[in-house]
């Protein structure tokens, strides 16, 4: 029998300010959020997989999508202001109280990740047991925007380097690599969230992915670049 325990989960909501009905608008003629549902509900990793919402209308594609959605999420846990830590204790605690054996880690989705897989989602939990990791995240190679080339600057134009000169001068080729975070999918020890308010422990491990599947689509633009890319990504 195994030590582990994996509860899927993918939160959410009904308002957003950038898009309206973000979540239920269609992308390439499904629903946004059941791109993201269909890849969890088809992870091998999670035990049980749920959707975390206030609305019934996101409960119904979700359900749709082969995910559970087993109650509406409190009003106060569906605001601009609600962090997904409170979201995700919430749904342990209530399926805690429901007698739903204790789980060891939380495989988190988000909707607005439309090319996370299957594959993604298993990977990256088997990271986190492999590795005894408090927390997975999973991110992409900079590449051509590295930070050695970032500055900030003054009103008046001035410019502040981010890293010092020696790195500036540096080859490209002979730079730490460095990566972006992604939300594609996290996958978080249920102690941190449960014991610490916190979904990032000490230990955190990254999986890496191909920055054309590490979409997140938060403006009117990412739809369409979404589209876009989603037609020539294999999605399987």
């Amino acid at each position: 029998m195994r030590e582990w325990r994996v509860l899927g989960l993918l939160p959410a909501r009904s308002g957003s300010k950038g898009i309206p009905g973000k979540n239920l608008r269609p992308l390439l003629g499904r629903p946004l959020i059941a791109w993201a549902a269909t890849a969890l509900a088809s992870a091998k990793t999670p035990i049980r997989c749920i959707c975390s919402t206030d609305d019934q209308a996101i409960a119904d594609v979700a359900i749709a999508a082969g995910l559970e959605s087993p109650w509406l999420r409190p009003a106060n846990l569906a605001e601009d202001t609600s962090l997904v830590v409170d979201v995700i204790g919430h749904v342990l605690w209530t399926l805690e109280e429901e007698g739903d054996a204790p789980y060891t880690h939380i495989a988190l989705v988000q909707a607005t990740s439309p090319a996370v897989t299957p594959a993604d989602i298993d990977k990256a939990v088997i990271l986190a047991i492999e590795g005894k990791a408090d927390t997975v995240i999973t991110g992409f190679p900079a590449g051509q925007r590295h930070p050695s080339t970032m500055f900030s600057m003054d009103p008046d134009g001035s410019v502040h380097w981010l890293f010092d000169e020696k790195q500036r001068m540096s080859r490209r080729q002979d730079l730490q690599p460095i990566f972006i975070r992604t939300g594609l999918v996290y996958v978080i020890r249920t102690e941190l969230v449960l014991k610490h308010r916190s979904i990032y422990g000490d230990r955190i491990l990254a999986l890496t992915v191909p920055e054309d599947r590490s979409l997140t689509i938060d403006e009117e633009r990412d739809f369409r670049l979404a589209e876009y890319l989603l037609r020539d990504v294999n999605h399987d």
